[in-house]
């Protein structure tokens, strides 16, 4: 940590930032003084927790906050008064109630986590210390909405009034770097000869990058700038531009196809290609453009209309993909010129609607349940320990091992985190002594109590800025706040502030031993829970229980494929689990086709589908149980004796949307040779099956 506080180096925004903060501290600090407030210190932490340089994520940060602290105060209200006389039963009963909303907290993938998490352990702060005497709980419920409240509007003021950062402009900057972006990997997937890991690192870092714009998006609600109150338009657009990674991976593959079963690249697909790389690089919409491309596709793949041969299905695949290329990224174009001229297409928004929403972002059921259970056994056995000891301090180690479960919760293995806010605190109450037993009693007046922190304020309010000592500085800060307790007047009770500072350690640090047994997980085996809930749903996809628009199935995979990204600089041997992530979006998407077209089959081609889309079923399901199994060569055979099939099918639009997701399926599956198709052939001579690509499949 030390390390990473000495590389730091603040810019002028930092200090900025850390300058509106303690404004904004103090300002809520003097008027909770001001009208006697009970717990002034309340104001002055809040502050800090929801401090961010973004003013639309602070303002919507602040809001769930509000609400949680509400529902939680509430909560405290109707649960304490009721079972003060049964302490194992209210202990119980507050244990599940920080537990539950932890757990709908972590299934959230939105901002809205925090009121969840916010309403679950409040009534633990708000509760425990009412055990004593419940009836002062609603005063203290009271008083911590006030004061949480009055750092709030503190906070938002500042933040939005003195040189105040909006989102949008934010928003906007990645926005055009990601086109650009997206015209720079359209001109490498055109080339057979790009470089393979080059493509590979340029999908996983647009992925990821598109990850965030649906965190960011969701804040422009709570501010003013050009873009306020456009969430749903961004997130279609973010679709969209999801949308195309899977395609352009798709395009290159049967180019580099092509050229590998003939040679090169015909001249006029060529042409075409090239086209279509600079129309991409615009970066805006040109209807007359785009229309004129789409008729060249056509015409061109017309001559393959009846083809029998493996490279004129290649094609014919070929000219699919880029008709799909052209209207996505159309799609794009519209939505970013609405956007920026505040005229988005409804048609266009409503056809990225459905894979813009949650239900196309992934949920972990059994991560989200054991953070729960981890809060409600922490908090369950400090509450144990209080009862048997009558600890007097008992009801602060007893919310701080409620809230030290909730707010780490969201890391793989909040472990370190944990004993990382455990030294903080050792080392905050240093600070608290030294400003309680040194510094305080010489103060006189508000204005020097202000002078007083300044400096250690400024300071560490810099490392807030940056994510690598954010904890550090967040931690710091806030429990000197907290143990400090600064009041109307100063006293010094060293015992109780100790003791104080001890129940906070015992309860992080029950918290920390707790998670370590019931929730914690390795970066590996997250990795693999993600890649496993994938093949669980394309296996569900093939067996036709999953039943998902296109779009949204297709987004949840590369939602989970930015959730492997970061992890991977944990976990570097898990470089290929993401390399694969791609081709299984392919796969996942034609066996989606192949299920819908099914119907429209004749028996015998439905029949012999139904076979593959078993046994492609089967193979996922392996996976799940054995994380390198291979699939079955029969599953080959099958789609090549299929493709065979419906090649002899005269021309109809049902042959070209059979072929469409069969020869994709094909080259998911298999990434050399070709497909005997010639029945004739295949009757003289059978050939030896091309080696299966596992790590694609």
């Amino acid at each position: 940590m030390f390390a990473n506080i000495l590389a730091l180096r603040p810019k002028g925004a930092d200090w900025l930032f850390s300058a509106k903060t303690f404004v904004a501290s103090v300002l809520a600090l003097f008027i909770a003084l001001a009208f006697d407030l009970d717990r002034p210190v309340w104001a002055m932490a809040t502050v800090y927790i929801v401090a961010h340089p973004l003013s639309g994520v602070l303002a919507s940060k602040a809001l769930y906050r509000v609400i949680g602290t509400i529902i939680g105060a509430v909560a405290a209200i109707v649960m304490v008064p009721t079972l003060v006389n049964a302490p194992v039963l209210l202990s119980l009963a507050l244990a599940l109630w920080v537990g539950g909303c932890l757990y709908l907290s972590r299934l959230d993938r939105t901002p809205k986590s925090y009121l969840f998490m916010l309403a679950g352990y409040t009534a633990a702060i708000v509760g425990f210390p009412c055990v004593t005497d419940p009836g002062f709980i609603f005063d203290t419920a009271v008083a911590r909405v006030q004061e949480i409240s009055l750092g709030i509007v503190c906070a938002t003021l500042v933040s939005h009034i003195v040189f105040p950062r909006h989102v949008g402009p934010v928003i906007a900057a990645r926005i055009d770097g990601w086109m650009g972006d997206i015209a720079e990997l359209a001109k490498l997937s055109f080339d057979a000869g790009s470089d393979t890991e080059k493509l590979h690192q340029d999908r996983t870092r647009i992925a990821a990058d598109i990850g965030e714009l649906h965190g960011l998006a969701v804040h422009l609600g709570y501010e003013r700038s050009r873009f306020a109150g456009r969430t749903r338009q961004l997130q279609a657009l973010q679709s969209a531009i999801a949308a195309l990674l899977p395609v352009l991976y798709a395009v290159h593959d049967r180019i580099a196809a092509l050229v590998g079963h003939s040679g090169s690249i015909p001249k006029d697909l060529q042409a075409i290609l090239d086209d279509i790389a600079i129309h991409i690089a615009t970066g805006h919409y040109d209807g007359s453009s785009t229309q004129a491309l789409h008729a060249r596709i056509a015409a061109y793949g017309a001559e393959f209309a009846n083809a029998a041969e493996w490279d004129g299905l290649l094609q014919l695949n070929l000219c699919n993909r880029l008709h799909r290329l052209l209207n996505f990224h159309s799609d794009c174009c519209r939505l970013w010129d609405g956007l920026r001229k505040d005229n988005v297409p409804a048609d266009v928004v409503d056809r990225w609607r459905d894979s813009a929403q949650d239900k196309a972002l992934h949920r972990d059921y059994g991560v989200a349940f054991r953070s729960g259970l981890t809060a409600v056994i922490a908090t369950l056995l400090v509450c144990g320990f209080w009862i048997v000891t009558a600890w007097p301090a008992g009801s602060t180690a007893a919310m701080m091992a409620a809230v030290g479960a909730s707010i780490m919760s969201f890391l793989d293995n909040p472990v370190p985190a944990l004993k990382g806010f455990i030294r903080y605190t050792a080392m905050a109450i240093v600070v608290v002594i030294v400003y309680s037993l040194a510094i305080l009693p010489g103060i006189d007046g508000f204005p020097l109590l202000v002078m007083a922190f300044a400096p250690y304020f400024l300071l560490l309010g810099v490392l807030m800025t940056s994510p690598q000592t954010y904890g550090f500085g967040l931690a710091m800060l806030v429990n000197v706040v907290m143990i400090l307790n600064v009041d109307t007047s100063y006293s010094s009770n060293f015992a109780a502030l100790l003791d104080s500072g001890i129940a906070s350690l015992a309860g992080f640090a029950v918290a920390a031993i707790v998670t370590a047994f019931v929730r914690s997980v390795t970066v590996d085996a997250s990795i693999r829970r993600l890649v496993i809930s994938n093949w669980r749903d394309i296996s569900a996809i093939a067996r036709g229980t999953l039943r998902l628009p296109r779009m949204v199935m297709i987004r949840r995979l590369l939602d989970r494929q930015g959730l492997i990204l970061p992890r991977l600089a944990l976990a570097p041997d898990h470089r290929d689990t993401l390399i694969r992530a791609m081709p299984e979006v392919s796969i996942a998407a034609s066996i989606y086709d192949l299920r819908r077209f099914r119907a429209l089959a004749d028996q015998r081609i439905a029949t012999k589908l139904d076979v593959v889309l078993r046994n492609m079923a089967r193979h996922f399901d392996n996976r799940r149980h054995d994380f390198s199994a291979l699939p079955d060569p029969v599953i080959l055979d099958e789609i090549d004796n299929i493709l065979r099939e419906v090649v002899a099918i005269s021309p109809t639009p049902l042959r070209d949307k059979l072929l469409i997701p069969l020869i994709a399926l094909r080259r998911a599956l298999c990434r050399t040779g070709a497909p005997v198709l010639d029945r004739r052939a295949d009757k003289a001579f059978v050939p030896d099956l091309p080696p299966l690509m596992g790590e694609t499949a």
